[in-house]
């Protein structure tokens, strides 16, 4: 089962530092703005944090009054079974219509029946019609 909708993600970049994420996250969460998903790493010395949140437009708003750089990027977000080979089968629908994923992330609970996923594509309209 793939249930699979366009969304919005999120994207701040910072510099790195101890705490930032924990103070962007404290941001949002001080707005009472829930995350569905998030995603942080680091190149050298410049943080990315990447949400999707159940307010985004309020998340945005909030970040920016703090002078975060947000930008805002459409998203699939997709809720899939939770068994082997799920991952496989929609990197390989999107893959065999020849649009390329840019950044991929999830998370499921242990034992969980459904993955919740975020996937950016570089053709977000395809990839969502291979998925249907």
């Amino acid at each position: 089962m793939i249930n699979a909708v366009i969304g919005k993600q999120l994207m701040i970049s910072i510099h790195n530092k101890v705490g930032a994420l924990a103070e962007a996250c404290g941001i949002v969460a001080d707005a009472g703005i829930n995350l569905i998903a998030v995603c942080g790493y680091v190149i050298d010395d410049k943080g990315f944090i990447v949400f999707v949140t159940e307010d985004n437009k309020k998340a945005s708003k909030t970040l920016k009054s703090k002078n975060y750089d947000v930008r805002e990027e459409e998203v699939i977000l997709a809720s899939v079974d939770n068994k082997p080979g799920t991952l496989k089968d929609i990197t390989e629908k999107i893959a065999n219509v020849g649009v390329d994923i840019t950044l991929l992330y999830g998370s499921v609970e242990q034992k969980g029946k459904t993955s919740k996923i975020v996937i950016v594509t570089e053709n977000n309209t395809v990839a969502m019609a291979a998925l249907q």
